[in-house]
């Protein structure tokens, strides 16, 4: 009993250590070198700081007021400053927020006793940060590891912060008479949102943030660091803080892939062939040499890579697979996962699989309108759309009018998958980085086959010519009206025929696929209503087809769930 009690003590210990962690706490200080106030609490903020580096560390952010409101540190990054002070309402300075809402307004209402109750506080998370800047002393790259130490559920966001850690002036920048600065914010990684994280983490989960900013205005690069943090989107509370080093990163596990993104596919595919890119990253401690790669589409052929070379921590493997061939269908996925890390186990399985949907190519008439607007640099961009043979039936581009808008018409000549691919050769896509281009393509019926302009070199889109049927919509011999459209369970065909057949309709997914068909025998020339029952019928666009005799007529149905 009594060595019963000692194992369930010790597990009770090492439970309780695992379940918390020693916090951090963070201190934003809003401040200007205009202020008068700001000049008296500003160097005794940095002197706690200093004399109590495990317990608080500290951004400051510069603001515009009170006039003259031409603080450099404020100029240098006016937007990523005004957004801070927006998300904490702050209206004067020198104002104070400790940990998001434990402390928040006038910067002479805190003292020690308040970080040190904060800070006795056991935080949800452990943080480490690296950063290193470049060689030739113009960027910085930082990286953020977070291990959850407790079960947490909240609305969280990630953010690091690039800081000069010491700016020091030869006379005062502003009016208050201030000469030295810290902590001062530079730039925020990847921006004022910082990253989303998943609402619910548990003990063993781990995030990795990776950033990179090259240098705006700075004053010595060797001052540059960072301060990342995680906080609570709704209530701001700050869970945890780290300051940056420049030592290497310990992971939370040896062996641990992650398969980052998969590229190089069809945004829809009727085609049924990709040859996808795989990036995959070791986030473990240990060099891999070896790990396999296993995929496949819907519940096709599992395919089986093995990769072999020198992954070293944090190192990215780029993958280039072999084309793969598969039945398309109105929705497909592929599904990527890595097992088998230098032929052990990986030791943390929830990031070892992607899955990726491809949707199915639409069906759309044979007439197309293609509506462009380039960027600022129009001869990096040209278009064509291929056969399913791979011939070239339409192109266009490169251009010449910057920030114009183009449109051109292209005509599908037989039944076929086509595909549609918009190229940029400058690999930054119609959006963003030179200006707000894009593309939208539609037939003439008005569905819409392809849309973008945010993407890296190319991007593609697959698409199906309705076969031929015979259409004769204008026939008056032969009118179809349906209603409700769209419609959940049920929707009517109203027609009229002016002289008695066989009559028939059949529905098909947007893929060409049948979905339904029904036999409505010989009927009378007249009026004729019918109901289809479509309450088994999955949410989409599907093709209607109605045949009398040698007359058919199509309609595009909506089903909505």
């Amino acid at each position: 009993m009594k060595n019963l009690l000692s194992l369930f003590l010790a597990l009770l210990i090492t439970q309780t250590m695992i379940a918390q962690s020693q916090r951090l706490v963070l201190l934003e200080e809003l401040t200007s070198s205009t202020c008068g106030p700001c000049a008296g609490v500003n160097p005794t903020f940095h002197n706690w700081q200093v004399q109590n580096p495990t317990k608080f560390t500290s951004i400051y952010w510069h603001v515009s007021w009170p006039s003259p409101g031409n603080d450099p540190m404020y100029l240098a990054n006016k937007a990523e400053n005004n957004a801070r002070v927006s998300f904490y309402g702050v209206g004067y300075v020198p104002f104070s927020v400790l940990d998001g809402n434990y402390y928040s307004g006038d910067a002479g209402g805190w003292n020690m006793n308040n970080v040190n109750a904060r800070w006795a506080m056991p935080s949800p998370f452990e943080i480490s940060v690296r950063h290193r800047v470049s060689t030739g002393n113009d960027s910085v790259y930082v990286t953020m590891v977070a291990r959850v130490t407790q079960d947490i559920t909240a609305p969280m966001t990630a953010q690091n912060v690039v800081i000069e850690k010491h700016i020091h002036f030869a006379s005062p920048p502003g009016t208050n008479g201030e000469k030295d600065f810290y902590n001062v914010m530079k730039k925020m990684l990847p921006g004022v949102s910082g990253t989303n994280l998943t609402n619910t983490l548990v003990v063993g989960d781990y995030l990795i943030f990776e950033g990179a900013w090259k240098f705006g205005i700075i004053y010595n690069p060797t001052e540059i660091a960072a301060v990342s943090f995680i906080q609570n989107k709704t209530t701001k509370e700050i869970y945890q803080a780290a300051n940056s080093s420049t030592d290497p990163l310990v992971m939370p596990y040896n062996n641990d892939l992650q398969v980052m993104s998969v590229s190089n596919l069809p945004m829809a595919t009727c085609l049924g062939r990709i040859s996808p890119v795989i990036n995959v990253r070791n986030n473990g401690n240990h060099t891999i040499t070896t790990f396999q790669v296993k995929y496949q589409v819907n519940a096709g052929d599992l395919q089986t890579y093995t990769w072999t070379g020198s992954l070293p921590t944090l190192g990215r493997a780029i993958i280039n697979f072999p084309e793969y061939n598969f039945n398309a269908q109105s929705n497909n996925t592929l599904r990527v996962y890595t097992v088998t890390p230098n032929n052990l186990a990986d030791e943390y399985r929830k990031n070892d699989t992607l899955v990726q949907a491809i949707n199915g190519g639409p069906l759309t008439a044979n007439t197309l309108y293609l509506s462009l607007r380039t960027d600022s640099l129009p001869q990096q961009t040209s278009w064509e759309v291929k056969n399913s043979l791979g011939q070239v039936i339409k192109s266009g581009g490169p251009y010449t009018e910057m920030l114009h808008s183009y449109r051109d018409t292209i005509a599908l000549p037989v039944s076929d998958c086509y595909t549609f691919t918009m190229f940029d050769t400058g690999g930054n896509g119609l959006c963003c980085l030179h200006g707000s281009g894009g593309y939208e393509m539609k037939d003439s019926q008005g569905v819409t086959v392809a849309t973008g302009g945010t993407f890296t070199f190319s991007q593609t889109t697959e698409f199906k010519l309705e076969p031929a049927t015979g259409i004769n919509n204008g026939n008056k011999s032969f009118l179809l009206n349906v209603y409700p459209n769209p419609f959940t369970n049920n929707t009517n065909l109203s027609f009229q025929l002016d002289r008695g057949d066989n009559v028939s309709y059949s529905l098909y997914s947007i893929m060409g696929e049948p979905i339904l068909t029904a036999k409505l025998g010989y009927l009378n020339p007249g009026n004729h209503e019918v109901t289809i029952d479509g309450s088994g019928i999955r949410a989409g666009i599907y093709i209607l087809k109605l045949s009398s005799g040698n007359l058919t007529t199509t309609r595009k149905l909506t089903v909505i769930r």
